[in-house]
């Protein structure tokens, strides 16, 4: 039975450092974690990071709502045909506000400082995986009046299917990595990969089809180019489910086994308790200064 990648020992999970997409997101965590050196970032991070959250996060996820608000208002006027009912709503915009907010405030839960630049990088894939599916939403109300229902569903479907075979290669791959297991491929995971290139060009070529031959109300020019949404759409959804799930995934599983081992890993990196910890979390568990 193949072992978890949750499951590794220390010695194991060093060899995450020898993962190649992980190693992209090193120059970012370095150029954070320069900021946490004595466990609190600087007033004037802090202000940097507030205007950032404010006017990338938030302020970019409410101008999509804007143009989606915008875009219907003056729907007669456009030349290509959007969904009469948007489902990029104000109180969508709210929930994923809220879901956001709240993960920003549970971080702060979490007080060790080699931990710091990890939830802060933390942060930022969410919020860009927040801004992926207000996009989805209102790519989604161009699509369905080009397409319907069902090829609409099928895109999605698509997406998750592609999501689901890039998770399972990536944890095939830490498998190998961490525990040196041999690579097997089976029977199933050919098809999938074939399924995973060559599928998209199916069903494109099928939607293609749909938007020539089967909506009379749509001009060729318009049908062109709702395909070109159709494959902007793809594009940003694909490149975003890679880089969440190859890059970010072993990222953050490292600060899972920095978690599980701290010590471990505090004697390896050659930091003193306070460097590792920080005088707060030191006060609140001074076992750890007993023991050290």
């Amino acid at each position: 039975m193949n072992k978890s990648v949750f499951q590794a020992s220390f010695e194991e999970s060093l060899n995450l450092e020898n993962d190649g997409f992980r190693k992209l997101q090193d120059a970012q965590h370095l150029k954070t974690a320069a900021h946490f050196d004595k466990g609190s970032s600087s007033l004037i991070f802090k202000l940097y990071s507030f205007m950032l959250a404010a006017v990338f996060v938030i302020g970019l996820n409410f101008m999509v709502l804007v143009i989606s608000v915008m875009l219907h208002d003056e729907a007669g006027e456009l030349r290509i045909p959007i969904n009469e009912k948007s489902f990029l709503t104000a109180e969508v915009f709210l929930i994923g506000l809220f879901l956001w907010l709240l993960l920003v405030l549970a971080g702060k839960a979490i007080k060790r400082n080699y931990i710091l630049p990890y939830r802060y990088n933390f942060h930022i894939f969410t919020a860009m995986i927040w801004f992926l599916l207000e996009l989805d939403l209102l790519f989604t109300d161009f699509l369905l009046p080009a397409l319907s229902f069902f090829w609409v569903g099928a895109i999605y479907a698509f997406m998750i299917f592609l999501a689901g075979w890039m998770l399972v290669a990536k944890l095939k791959y830490l498998r190998r990595l961490l525990y040196h297991e041999a690579a097997t491929p089976a029977l199933q995971d050919k098809v999938a990969g074939l399924m995973a290139v060559y599928g998209m060009g199916i069903l494109g070529a099928g939607i293609m089809i749909k938007l020539m031959l089967g909506s009379s109300s749509l001009e060729l020019s318009a049908s062109i180019q709702a395909l070109g949404f159709l494959l902007a759409w793809v594009i940003i959804n694909a490149g975003s489910i890679a880089a969440v799930i190859f890059v970010g995934f072993p990222y953050f599983l490292l600060v899972y086994y920095k978690f599980k081992y701290p010590e471990e890993y505090r004697k390896r990196e050659g930091k003193s308790l306070e460097d590792w910890y920080g005088r707060r979390f030191l006060r609140q568990h001074k076992e750890l200064l007993e023991n050290g």
